[in-house]
């Protein structure tokens, strides 16, 4: 992906959406695509997610095959609690721009209404599109 997809694909979903142009640039500058296979791994139940995921395509989904929202990884980063569950790929793939976990930080301590942003959606268990969990 160049820089410019990058970032029309972030501007695409909020929080992002919310950024101004200079913060949106240091955010994509710092991402990296990553795409995973249909049912590919993304983080083991117990694991401790590593990064920051926003869906360019496809979906990221549950071991119930529940969709995950756009942007995955917020309520694992923020707050260092193992996943309850694997996620994975959906059975089209996943196709998601990363920011590592140390680049999260360093990120949000830049670009502050990234954080409050994140504070405003909806951080049900990991990071469901908002649906009620069962």
């Amino acid at each position: 992906m160049t820089l410019a997809e990058k970032l029309l694909a972030l501007h695409a979903v909020y929080p992002f959406s919310e950024l101004n142009p200079e913060e949106l640039l240091t955010i994509a500058t710092a991402m990296r695509v990553h795409r995973f296979e249909p049912g590919a791994l993304i983080c083991e139940q117990g694991g401790v997610i590593a990064r920051l995921y926003v869906r360019v395509d496809g979906h990221a989904v549950d071991a119930k095959g529940t969709r995950m929202q756009a942007v995955l990884g917020t309520t694992i980063l923020l707050t260092g609690k193992a996943a309850p569950f694997a996620i994975k790929a959906g059975p089209e793939g996943f196709l998601a721009l990363s920011l590592p976990r140390g680049k999260f930080f360093t990120v949000i301590n830049e670009c502050p209404a990234l954080l409050v942003g994140f504070f405003r959606m909806p951080l049900l268990g990991v990071d469901y599109l908002g649906e009620p969990q069962s």
